[in-house]
């Protein structure tokens, strides 16, 4: 177990460091949080364009701008993969993109736990383990940049 990182109050920094975002005006570059809304809002379109659109360096819904795209983690929990796949494949189209040129990364097994340190994203069902390096993981619909509550 890691003990909890914790500084004198005297060492916090004084006012916020610049805000830096992994999808601007939506998404910080470090954020967790939730995409909350009733049932068939489209809540898993929006993580799954949120996971193209970082993954391509494209605007997220062709309007918010992506300054740092990077590798994607994305964990659809709810739905059946061919399901995602052919919504992946429309939200490509709608952003001029081909899917198998992006990386973005799709983990298939809902009996699962997923925890991130930093950059070092860990997977595990029961005992095994899996490592996978990515800049972003997302889950779809119930965690991180995909979740719903």
């Amino acid at each position: 177990m890691t003990p909890l990182p914790v500084v004198p109050a005297h060492r916090l920094a004084e006012r916020a460091e610049e805000q830096r975002w992994l999808v601007a005006d939506l998404w910080s570059e470090q954020a967790v949080g939730i995409i909350g809304g009733e049932p068939k809002c489209c809540k898993s379109f929006l993580a799954l364009d949120l996971a193209v659109a970082v993954a391509a360096g494209r605007p997220c819904l062709r309007r918010f701008a992506v300054p740092n795209p990077g590798r994607v983690l994305l964990y659809a929990a709810e739905d059946a993969l061919h399901i995602v796949r052919r919504r992946l494949d429309g939200i490509c189209a709608a952003a001029a993109v081909e899917l198998a040129d992006l990386d973005v990364q799709v983990i298939t097994d809902v009996a699962l736990s997923v925890q991130i340190d930093g950059d070092e994203v860990t997977v595990a069902r029961r005992a095994a383990g899996r490592r996978c390096r990515s800049n972003r993981a997302a889950r779809s619909p119930r965690w991180a940049a995909s979740s719903a509550a």
